[in-house]
């Protein structure tokens, strides 16, 4: 329902009252310019209905939002915080400041599927994040296993690199703070999706701390790879449109086809890669049957295992999730209950009406009289795959998207592994839960979860609580350290697949190493560091196309040192490094199946 805001109403009903006493007694100006001087001040009172907006949302948002009570949200230190915000605005016209309070309270609450939207106001929205952000330093960081926090980025050209800074560099200190602690005070309010996780908090922190205002200066003190001892400079913050923003986004853009699968080779296993549950009748039924296709190909080709990549996925419809979940059990199990608020009881009960499930025969869907009210299940679907299941999350597998995870790795022999856990926002949202405070042309509203899944006990699951905790945590964490860094951004290798067909194959007793990656195939550059020249050895155990190259630490060629495809053995290729400028190199081979890169200093 739309709020019509106040201030014209209050106009109108003041002119007409004007004039209304007018016409009828001219014979009393005094007591015309004392009504206009007393209704001066309650026209301006009125802030342009900025604040009956907010209130309304407020009141509706902080009794109906599902995970007020399980988040632990202070919702009168939030209303405190932001209402004053909201009536300055009103009384200044200001509606940029009006967006960002408003923007404010949406960003105070840890949930991926709680915002604000609305095209009419996208403007003040680009206003606003470009004072805050607009700006950047050119790097953003990742967190190693060991404790390090290193550089994962640094674009050439930006005020990093110029200053010394190159990938992999070891953050030290930032404005004379040791890099943790400066993280700490990061803010991720610009998220794309609110952090629902602390871990999900420290990635974007981790994005965050290398944008500002523009002209903003920043102290970094950073160790880089091989260097003798760490450098100190200061960095302006320069407008880059965006780029570093973009380039580490965790939002599930552009997933690609729902679904896409193949059998992987070596190793045989099969691979799915599903990225949303979409709720169209339509698309709902080519989901199912194109998933089915894929589990009935894999069971007929007698692969041993299955790899599900579901780290980029939008959600969608729980039953669908549901029914794919049942491709992995011969057991029909609880999926979930939802409930939802209800204001005839002032609580969030079990939602009173049998939940729909689809129906694998007709690709529609069908209620079943025997399941209680507002629960869902996973129902065997006909053709079952026996084998182990490595299950893939990321921060970008949202909302539905984690059902089919938390589903199937409570089944035997399935483990979920990733380098991180899932966003942890479970909770359901229904089109008519949106809190409208202005209609289209000039739209805006505020989009939240109104139900809950709650598992057998009747306990909220995967939505992150008060301890801001939750999601979908592998029980197999991939590692990250400067080998599987290298493998990621320097060799655009998918470590995490890897690692998961290396897990796959150990559990299945295949000899294999335990990552799935060949790390005897090459050697350590000798000497190192290097001066005028080095030796890179290399071993192959088949014959197989053969790629050398040399890279700097901004993944530049440098030179190609071996093209050409060889017979199985042992290799030594001389490294003249000629006219080089000292520092950090990297070099890489590739064969079939096969890519690993290391790291050298050159003096």
């Amino acid at each position: 329902m739309r709020l019509i805001e106040k201030t014209w109403l209050n106009i109108l009903y003041f002119i007409l009252t004007i004039c209304l006493l007018a016409w009828n007694d001219m014979r009393k100006p005094v007591l015309l310019i004392v009504i206009l001087l007393c209704s001066i001040p309650q026209l301006y009172s009125q802030d342009n209905g900025f604040v009956a907006a907010y209130d309304s949302m407020h009141q509706r948002v902080s009794v109906w939002y599902a995970f007020g009570e399980w988040k632990a949200v202070d919702w009168n230190a939030l209303n405190s915080r932001v209402r004053p915000k909201i009536a300055n605005a009103g009384l200044a016209s200001d509606t940029n400041a009006f967006y960002l309070a408003l923007k404010e309270y949406v960003a105070s609450i840890p949930d991926g599927h709680v915002s604000m939207r609305g095209a009419g106001w996208d403007r003040h929205k680009a206003f606003a994040r470009y004072q805050q952000i607009g700006g950047s330093y050119g790097f953003a960081l990742i967190g190693l296993d060991d404790g390090r926090v290193v550089a994962r980025l640094v674009n050439p050209g930006s005020p990093s690199a110029l200053a010394g800074m190159t990938f992999g560099a070891e953050i030290l200190e930032v404005n004379d703070h040791p890099v943790n602690l400066a993280l700490d005070t990061v803010s991720v309010f610009w998220a794309e999706a609110n952090p629902a996780t602390l871990e999900c908090k420290r990635l974007n922190q981790f994005r965050f701390i290398g944008r500002a205002p523009v002209g903003k200066t920043m102290k970094v003190k950073f160790l880089n790879r091989g260097a003798a001892g760490p450098l100190t400079a200061v960095l302006t913050a320069v407008d880059d449109n965006y780029t570093t923003f973009d380039q580490t986004s965790l939002l599930p853009i552009d997933p690609g086809p729902t679904i896409s699968y193949s059998i992987l080779q070596p190793g045989g296993y099969g691979y799915i890669k599903l990225t949303s549950e979409p709720g169209d009748s339509a698309a709902m039924a080519q989901a199912y049957t194109s998933f089915r296709k894929a589990v009935d190909s894999f069971i007929s080709a007698g692969t041993r295992g299955l790899i599900l990549d579901m780290r980029i996925n939008t959600g969608g419809e729980d039953l669908l999730s549901a029914a794919l979940a049942g491709f992995f059990t011969t057991d029909t199990t609880l999926y979930e209950y939802r409930s939802f608020y209800n204001p005839g009881t002032g609580q969030f009960d079990i939602w009173p009406l049998p939940l729909p499930h689809f129906n694998s025969q007709t690709l529609g869907t069908y209620i079943n009289p025997k399941y209680p009210n507002g629960a869902q299940y996973t129902e065997p679907q006909g053709i079952y795959f026996s084998k182990p299941v490595m299950i893939m999350v990321s921060p970008r597998n949202i909302s539905s998207g984690e059902g089919i995870p938390m589903a199937v790795r409570r089944l035997p022999k399935n483990h979920v592994v990733s380098f991180y856990g899932s966003n942890g926002s479970f909770g359901m949202i229904e089109n008519w839960s949106y809190h409208y405070l202005y209609l289209p042309p000039n739209d805006l509203y505020f989009r939240y979860p109104v139900g809950r899944s709650l598992d057998k006990n009747m306990k909220i699951q995967v939505d992150s609580d008060s301890t801001i905790q939750g999601g979908i945590q592998p029980d197999i964490r991939v590692p990250l350290n400067d080998t599987t860094l290298d493998q990621l951004y320097i060799d655009s290798i998918d470590v995490e697949l890897k690692y998961a067909i290396g897990k796959l194959s150990s559990i299945l007793g295949v000899k294999e190493d335990g990552d799935g990656l060949n790390l005897n195939i090459l050697d350590p550059v000798y000497p190192n560091p290097v001066g005028s020249s080095a030796t890179i050895q290399y071993h192959l155990e088949e014959a197989s196309p053969v790629i050398l190259k040399v890279y700097d630490a901004y993944g530049k060629l440098v030179t190609t040192l071996v093209n050409e495809t060889r017979q199985a053995g042992d290799y030594r290729v001389r490294w003249n490094t000629g006219n080089l400028h000292p520092g950090v190199y990297l070099y890489r081979i590739q064969t079939v199946g096969q890519s690993f890169t290391r790291k050298c200093v050159v003096l």
